[in-house]
């Protein structure tokens, strides 16, 4: 499997509250947006990122080892908001995949995305549940998709890490084939850039180091108003 991983501070912000982690000899894959006053946001990203680093999966159960990961991340950053006060109130959003096999294995908690591009179908599924007030807005059927593109309030998330102790966990399996590469990504790039343009640069190009570049390229040149972190890999490319 050969991936690629890229993280930008955007056009607009100071800093950057985005994390990603890798750990290759099991295939995990993540990333975290942050938010939160005081450069808050980076430390509970930052949290996020470290504590994967640490963390010992029982492959014999991923989606099990990805739940508990995701529970103990959020206990730490809501630690941490007790233990001093200039982080109050700081979470981050959570997308994270362990690919073993045939099997893809997801869990999601916020805005970021997991999105699976199939080549022969050149189609870009989402597989991952935005917990976001426009995406409840949609399953509602109050607005489409297109609008939500646009809605002032689409950065606002209903669920993160930290918040609270009681977690909705967007989580699952699904099978992959040699077909379709993987990408993860925080809002940084969905907000600048539509799906049918994420799919342009999938079909054009078709090497990860080069579809990741044309993707971030895509996002800073369409304003480039967040912080911008992705990865994407392909399942058969060695």
């Amino acid at each position: 499997m050969r991936f690629k991983a890229l993280s930008d501070k955007g056009n607009k912000r100071s800093t950057n509250e985005d994390n990603f982690f890798i750990k290759e000899e099991i295939n995990f894959f993540m990333v975290a947006d942050g938010m939160g006053g005081h450069a808050a946001g980076e430390v509970a990203s930052q949290v996020a990122a470290d504590y994967a680093s640490d963390f010992n999966f029982d492959l014999s159960s991923p989606l099990d080892g990805l739940s508990e990961l995701t529970y103990k991340i959020n206990q730490e950053i809501i630690n941490k908001s007790q233990q001093n006060p200039n982080y109050s109130g700081m979470g981050t959003t959570f997308a994270a995949v362990i690919i073993q096999q045939d099997k893809l294995y997801y869990v999601n908690l916020g805005d970021s995305r997991i999105y699976l591009y199939n080549k022969k179908e050149d189609n870009l599924s989402k597989i991952s549940k935005d917990h976001s007030l426009v995406a409840d807005l949609i399953r509602r059927g109050e607005i489409s998709e297109a609008e939500a593109f646009n809605h002032p309030k689409k950065n606002i998330v209903t669920q993160a890490l930290g918040l609270e102790t009681d977690l909705d966990l967007d989580k699952g399996e699904i099978r992959i084939s040699d077909n379709e590469f993987l990408l993860l990504c925080t809002d940084g790039l969905t907000d600048m850039i539509r799906k049918n343009e994420i799919e342009s640069v999938f079909k054009k190009t078709q090497k990860v180091d080069q579809i990741a570049e044309q993707l971030l390229k895509k996002a800073l040149s369409s304003g480039g108003l967040d912080n911008v972190t992705l990865i994407v890999a392909d399942f058969n490319e060695k």
